[in-house]
């Protein structure tokens, strides 16, 4: 028999290896996730926010009393049990309780600003009182690194809207709205003074305290705060821009938009190129570069027609010179760029796609329905980036990405030039010769196929010459137009005997035949106007070299002669294996 204190042994063994749904429950602990979210939603449900000072500070009483309780809770868990599974639950509920308590009292601040802004800084010292003595009490060493811009992000979340308060008096007015956006921004600045620390590496938060590897400390946090960032931005438009209450949906419209993130999301995309970049990383390289894209989505969608959104767009576009799209793709650019010149896989493809997309987007595009006519600079320039990493690398498919971005751009200059009549016959001229060219330095099996593409092209355009006949050859001057395959069989004829290209030699001879068979054509027909019986003598001509063919056969010259080859290729033969070994 086991006495009592055996039993409770045992038992306690087993209760600290529990299976199945409770074994889940025991190792997730989700209660105080449960816990803070439920006294968070009873006390707001309790307390009146809008003005009343002893509401207010019953409220904020009671938040800080909870939250006081889940950091004392995690510190006796770490300084008695090491159980920091679920202090690491525990302390991500602490700093989102502080953001919980930034985002409280913003009734409070519009309705009484006195008692807002002192909920506010209150708020503020509480959160990093609270933090010191928690990281010092479990002996967790956060970096000053890191430590320095978690104390800015945080500082950013309680102070901003104390910087709104002046200006709520006029929801309508410019200043208010520009604040309103600037929180994106500004909060991407605060996460971007984290690259000193990301340029550390891991060995800057190693022996920290606690069993958490890098990334997971301290990039949990952060990425706690990250999420905080998007969701603060779209509620201070809510809580902090009094407008009209829509009757369909009983809500108020708001500025806000997708496009109010874009700044912040370009800002963490930085983060993680820094960080990829640091841990030599390809694949996260590739996602940093692979992810910057959908930005530009963000910038085309939740476009709404209220006048409220649609006001501030209006300004929006007035103020910075371009629309959410345009915009966004002018600092993808610059990221792309940016990431090209550190060497990061996909940074120079990325910023020859943009450069192509800046062509079609302009300032006042605000989504595909507003695509603009391609503008030739943006495309000369991701030609000259094609073509000298074609010359650098020796790729000849980036050679022709180039040339067909430079074709484009004189495409549409000869358009500004007035000379759009001419458009069709110089681009396929110039893509004629950028095929030539390509073929002949890459010498690839890209090249070669090139080179064959452009014999067809000049063969082809070498008899549409010779023919005539209705399109764009009809604006060509009447001189040039009879030259014109002359040069083309003389051009084929030198490619191909230089080149050893046999294609280049069959158009030529193609193109000769044809421009023979026309000029005798032509003269043929000059002669009936003189002749009237032209048509019958050739006939008769025609029927004499028929007759004396067959002639010819019936002598059997023609055959004796093809035997007479062959018996003398049978007797070269022999000779000619046996001088073999002698020689």
């Amino acid at each position: 028999m086991l006495d009592p204190t055996q039993t409770l042994a045992v038992l306690a063994r087993k209760l600290a290896r529990p299976r199945g749904l409770v074994g889940w429950l025991y190792t997730s602990n989700p209660f105080y996730v449960l816990s803070a979210d439920l006294v968070f939603i009873g006390l707001r449900m309790s307390f009146d926010t809008s003005g009343r000072t002893i509401e207010t500070g019953a409220l904020m009483i009671a938040l800080l009393g909870y939250t006081l309780l889940l950091a004392t809770t995690a510190c006796l868990l770490i300084r008695c049990g090491r159980v920091w599974d679920d202090a690491r639950t525990m302390l991500l509920l602490i700093v989102a309780m502080f953001l919980a308590i930034s985002v409280t009292f913003d009734e409070t601040l519009a309705g009484s600003p006195r008692l807002g802004r002192a909920c506010f800084l209150g708020g503020l010292l509480f959160a990093v009182l609270v933090s010191e003595g928690l990281l010092r009490g479990i002996r967790l060493r956060l970096a000053p690194l890191y430590h320095v811009p978690y104390l800015l992000i945080l500082g950013l979340f309680f102070l901003y809207p104390l910087v709104l308060s002046p200006f709520l008096h006029d929801p309508e007015g410019p200043v208010l709205r520009w604040l309103l956006f600037g929180f994106s921004p500004l909060a991407g600045l605060a996460f971007l003074s984290l690259i000193p620390a990301i340029r550390r590496g891991p060995g800057y938060v190693a022996k920290n305290g606690s069993p958490w590897p890098y990334p997971l400390f301290p990039w949990t946090l952060f990425g706690l705060l990250a999420v905080a960032v998007c969701g603060r931005a779209a509620y201070l438009c809510t809580s902090f821009h009094f407008v009209e209450m829509s009757r369909l949906v009983g809500r108020s419209d708001s500025i806000f938009g997708p496009y109010f993130l874009v700044p912040f999301l370009l800002a963490m995309d930085v983060l993680l190129v820094e960080a990829a970049i640091v841990s030599r990383n390809r694949p996260m390289q590739r996602l940093a570069m692979a992810v910057l894209p959908g930005v530009l989505v963000l910038a085309v969608l939740g476009h709404r027609t209220d006048p409220v959104f649609r006001g501030f767009l209006g300004l929006f576009r007035e103020g910075l010179g371009g629309s959410p799209l345009y915009l966004s793709l002018v600092a993808v650019t610059g990221l792309y760029g940016h990431a090209a010149v550190r060497r990061v896989p996909l940074g120079l493809a990325g910023l020859a796609s943009s450069l192509i997309a800046l062509s079609v987007i302009g300032p006042d595009t605000f989504d595909l329905n507003g695509l603009v006519a391609p503008r030739p600079f943006p495309l000369l320039a991701a030609a000259i980036l094609e073509i000298g990493l074609a010359a650098r690398r020796r790729e000849s498919w980036r050679g022709l990405v180039g040339s067909a971005c430079l074709i484009a751009a004189g495409a549409i200059g000869l358009d500004r030039l007035g000379l759009e009549a001419y458009r069709e016959l110089v681009a396929f001229h110039l893509a004629v010769i950028a095929a030539i060219l390509i073929g002949a330095w890459f010498q690839d099996r890209l090249g070669r196929f090139l080179w064959h593409l452009a014999a067809a092209c000049l063969g082809l355009s070498c008899l549409v010459a010779i023919r005539g006949g209705p399109g764009p050859i009809d604006r060509v001057p009447a001189d040039l137009l009879r030259a014109y395959p002359l040069l083309v069989i003389v051009a084929c004829f030198l490619l191909g005997y230089g080149s050893r290209c046999r294609s280049f030699l069959a158009v030529a001879l193609v193109g000769l035949t044809g421009w023979l068979a026309s000029v005798g054509w032509r003269s043929y027909c000059d002669l009936r106007r003189i002749a009237v019986g032209l048509d019958w003598i050739a006939s008769g001509l025609i029927f004499f070299a028929l007759a004396a063919a067959i002639s010819l056969l019936k002598t059997g010259l023609p055959a004796r002669w093809v035997d007479g080859r062959h018996a003398d290729r049978l007797d070269a033969g022999p000779d000619t294996e046996a001088q073999g070994p002698v020689n």
